[in-house]
């Protein structure tokens, strides 16, 4: 009876646990996001989550907490999912991550590159207005890493979509060197791609991109324009960049024809 009761409470343990648990290997693999958005759920359990590496930090004690500077590294991160090319998810670094000094990956830490990805293990500690505070216990770099020209191309390609300037967000886009990518800005990259291939009426490119952005993870916006791409690509099409910007005074007489227009009138004499 009590070897049933056990077992009951440690699977039931397991099933409010979030994200993929490997309970009984004492393991949770979640996000940085879901861990920062509710911290109370991971406190005191050994998490696993992908971050880019920002910059070492500085400690400062605001309440009494085993992480001094005496005893512990600071550093800052964004979570590896984080579209960094964007100023707002730029500026939300995350800062709460402690290595202790006595740990033996101590000096890579002080080796590690700008926006380098990183799997880290860890610990919420401390839970402090609503920020954890982490220990972590093991990191290892991963493959994809950002840098700042790809950035820039990725910044500057959606600021041209924004202006429905199709042609020059390829030419940004394409400039991203997205087989190097984190899994994640790959797959923004490529769905950007996949959109401007669509609006300009390209369909078998935007199948194609939208498809290699489809295969790096499941979204839901990536699945619906894919979608279009398949059944209705004539949705998807940006009718508004093909319209003329010239005056009717100003447009071939072949073009007044070819839209169905009337002709301009002649000035009287």
């Amino acid at each position: 009876m009590r070897t049933a009761l056990l077992v009951s409470l440690l699977l039931g343990a397991a099933a409010a646990l979030p994200a993929q648990t490997d309970f009984f290997g004492g393991r949770v693999k979640a996000t940085l996001e879901q861990i920062r958005q509710d911290p109370a759920a991971y406190k005191n359990v050994k998490v696993e989550f992908k971050v880019q590496f920002a910059s070492l930090g500085s400690l400062s004690n605001p309440f009494f907490t085993q992480f001094t500077p005496q005893e512990f590294a600071n550093f800052h991160v964004w979570s590896h999912e984080q579209p960094i090319w964007r100023e707002k998810s730029y500026k939300d670094v995350f800062g709460m991550l402690f290595l202790s000094k006595s740990n033996p990956n101590l000096d890579k830490l002080y080796e590690l590159d700008i926006y380098q990805g990183l799997r880290l293990t860890g610990v919420v500690r401390n839970i402090f207005q609503n920020t954890p505070w982490i220990e972590v216990l093991e990191f290892e770099p991963i493959e994809g890493k950002l840098d700042t020209p790809t950035l820039t191309h990725l910044f500057r390609g959606e600021k041209h979509m924004d202006q429905r300037q199709w042609q020059r967000a390829i030419a940004e886009l394409s400039q991203a060197n997205i087989d190097e990518l984190p899994p994640p800005a790959a797959r923004a990259a490529l769905k950007n791609l996949g959109v401007c291939s669509l609006r300009l009426g390209e369909t078998d490119r935007a199948v194609a991109q939208l498809e290699a952005a489809n295969a790096l993870g499941k979204d839901a916006e990536v699945a619906s324009l894919l979608q279009t791409a398949r059944r209705e690509p004539k949705l998807g099409l940006d009718r508004v960049t093909d319209a003329p910007k010239l005056k009717d005074s100003e447009r071939p007489i072949w073009d007044v024809f070819e839209t169905g227009d009337k002709p301009p009138a002649r000035p009287a004499r």
